[in-house]
């Protein structure tokens, strides 16, 4: 699971937790290299990639987080046709 945390969020936790492996984890900076592989991802209306995006290093590159658009009808999800709520359930 990937959760996006803001400064503020982290400092509170480290205050909880000021030593071991997640605050360790909290406090390791990026990549220096994560610009440049963010900056490379070509997107588009139906990928995008967040500035500060995680990637995976290997040897020869990075997998870089993004995201893709999915529509209900792709993903099987089935809308009333009023301007109400959506009706989020899955289409048997």
């Amino acid at each position: 699971m990937w959760v996006r945390l803001e400064d503020e969020e982290i400092n509170l936790i480290l205050r909880s937790i000021p030593a071991g492996p997640l605050a360790d984890k909290l406090r390791e900076k990026p990549h220096p290299d994560t610009s440049a592989f963010v900056g490379a991802v070509e997107t588009d209306d139906e990928l995008e990639v967040d500035p500060d995006a995680v990637i995976s290093r290997g040897d020869d590159g990075a997998f870089v987080m993004s995201w893709s658009w999915v529509c209900n009808e792709q993903a099987g999800i089935t809308q009333p046709d009023t301007n109400d709520e959506p009706d989020l359930s899955l289409k048997s």
